[in-house]
């Protein structure tokens, strides 16, 4: 079968979009989620941060996070002047700690988020059951940048809790887009006040984040994807005008409206995000069968009986820091990119926050333990079975 050729009519539509798709998306998006409105945004993170302004945050408010998350996350919270503090998440899984969540809500506590971390729902219904318990107004916000698409008691992730927000790079291939959905007025008008009211971000900056999804999504070869990232990360900062947005967490784009090329693009993308998930959750099933009789790693499953999840990444805890060491530099080697998932914890990395590891001991646990890399949809049986060589063997096996 040969490959797809893009038709004048298609290009035309992807260069200039339709009157009107920021809108229709909105509407896509919202009818998908089962929610009432969609604020399109240029980021996931311009997302989190035009929410936690739409729900009034205001200086010193607290918002617990959890401890194991990528650093955009407790780093907005801080731009829009906040303070992040970190739960704990458990020891054997990546769920946060009920306990440990127990403890932290304050008085100053105006928000928790929850991370549907690596596409699997978090358990959402005993969250909610610890805020009514404060019999205070605190706003529960789902973080479903791995995750459209997964549902969790038969209602998709992102309709379960105040709000949500949406980072289309990683579930589908986009130009850098998001999105806050809600079923709630005062956010949604809020939210969409300012995101309206911001600058457009750059054409460059959109050519960056649409070369950028390419690259993430494997829709190439893994070795251009490192070299790629490699060449990003070792720029010298005179030249990093294009990627400054991307590399700087604490950088919030003054651009927060979604483009029309943006929206366009991931409508297109929204009609088969249901199939590729299917073929994610497919690939992740391969990969398990190769490796299961692998005794020096842990497979990452489901844990929650009435969710359903999506295999956005790739995920095995390694039991022993020189077999982890072993399966980074295979993996370098033979070109299998990895997230940066793998890296040191998020809490040892700044000066920032206020707490420190001891107080998060599980989740340094599950970030020293963790390896993750990008499922891609699009993956060959023959590239699974030599991902799956590469985590299991090392010169006549890692074990």
């Amino acid at each position: 079968m040969g490959k797809k050729i893009i038709t004048r009519k298609e290009l035309c539509y992807l260069i200039y979009p339709e009157h009107g798709a920021i809108e229709s998306f909105e509407a896509r998006l919202a009818d998908y989620l089962g929610v009432e409105y969609v604020v399109g945004t240029s980021m996931g993170r311009t997302a989190l941060f035009a929410l936690l302004k739409a729900i009034n945050l205001e200086k010193d408010d607290e918002v617990i996070v959890p401890a194991y998350i990528c650093e955009v996350v407790p780093n907005t919270v801080l731009k829009a002047g906040g303070i992040p503090i970190f739960v704990d998440t458990n020891s054997d899984d990546y769920h946060i700690s009920l306990p440990h969540l127990e403890l932290l809500i304050s008085k100053k506590t105006k928000a928790i988020i929850i991370n549907h971390i690596f596409g699997y729902p978090e358990d959402v219904d005993k969250i909610k059951v610890i805020i009514e318990r404060t019999h205070r107004k605190i706003s529960l916000i789902e973080d479903v940048a791995h995750a459209l698409g997964a549902e969790y008691g038969g209602h998709k992730v992102g309709n379960l809790g105040d709000a949500a927000i949406f980072s289309f790079t990683k579930n589908m291939v986009n130009v850098g887009g998001g999105a806050i959905a809600t079923n709630d007025l005062v956010i949604a008008t809020n939210a969409r006040r300012l995101v309206k009211g911001s600058m457009n971000i750059s054409p460059l900056n959109q050519l960056f984040f649409g070369v950028l999804s390419f690259f993430e999504m494997g829709r190439v070869g893994s070795r251009i994807n490192n070299l790629f990232m490699s060449i990003l990360e070792t720029l010298p900062k005179k030249l990093q005008f294009l990627t400054k947005e991307h590399t700087n967490a604490l950088k919030i784009p003054g651009g927060m409206i979604i483009s029309r090329r943006q929206a366009h693009i991931a409508s297109l993308q929204l009609n088969k995000l249901d199939i590729l998930n299917e073929q994610r959750n497919y690939n992740q099933s391969v990969l398990d069968n190769l490796l299961r009789n692998n005794q020096q790693i842990d497979i990452l499953k489901p844990y929650v009986k009435n969710a359903k999840h999506v295999c956005t990444w790739y995920v095995i805890r390694v039991k022993e820091q020189k077999v982890k060491d072993k399966i980074i530099n295979l993996c370098r080697n033979n070109h299998v990119y990895l997230s940066k998932f793998w890296g040191p914890p998020l809490i040892e990395q700044t000066k920032f926050y206020k707490q420190s590891p001891a107080d998060v001991p599980n989740a340094i646990g599950n970030a020293r333990s963790t390896i993750v890399f990008k499922m891609n949809p699009n993956i060959s049986q023959r590239t699974l079975e030599k991902i799956g060589n590469v985590l299991m063997y090392s010169d006549g096996g890692l074990q």
